[in-house]
């Protein structure tokens, strides 16, 4: 019982982040996930709070990548003074936990999907590919795979 649990309470935070960010996203036409999020007062108190409710609940269940989504949730894109931490450092700590997760589980066929998409992700952020909109798909894409693996890896 308490396996399948996990798996559907983990199943209901990443996949309901995923899927309230995006569509918040494309309702307010917004091109990433990091823009809707800093957006206004209210959604830094509800994306902060989700983020460190995911991000708790993975490192209670030993999922390294937990730090990373307390990373975002902590370095928020909405104070000016921490945009370069949150769109630099936090966002890579996820990608980072996840794949020491990987790692750690053996399961190195995930290794590369993830990479692909955090390279595809890297580039068009640092080049403005496509005006920003391949940042959003690349965060959507990384966040579904990853929350796919983590659902799938729950022991």
């Amino acid at each position: 019982m308490k396996y399948s649990l996990n798996k559907l309470v983990t199943g209901i935070l990443l996949f309901g982040f995923v899927i309230t960010g995006f569509l918040d996203l494309l309702l307010h036409s917004q091109t990433s996930y990091s823009s809707i999020m800093g957006m206004d007062a209210d959604r830094v108190y509800f994306y902060t709070f989700f983020l460190l409710v995911i991000g708790c609940w993975l490192l209670y269940n030993r999922w390294f990548v937990g730090i990373g989504f307390i990373c975002l949730a902590t370095f928020s894109s909405y104070f000016t003074e921490y945009i370069s931490i949150h769109n630099y450092f936090a966002s890579i700590a996820v990608y980072i936990g996840l794949i020491i997760d990987i790692i750690i589980r053996k399961k190195n066929k995930w290794l590369f999907p993830l990479i692909v998409i955090g390279l595809l992700q890297g580039v068009a952020f640092q080049t403005g590919w496509f005006d920003y909109y391949m940042v959003g798909i690349m965060e959507f894409l990384g966040l579904c795979i990853g929350s796919v693996f983590v659902i799938k890896t729950i022991e």
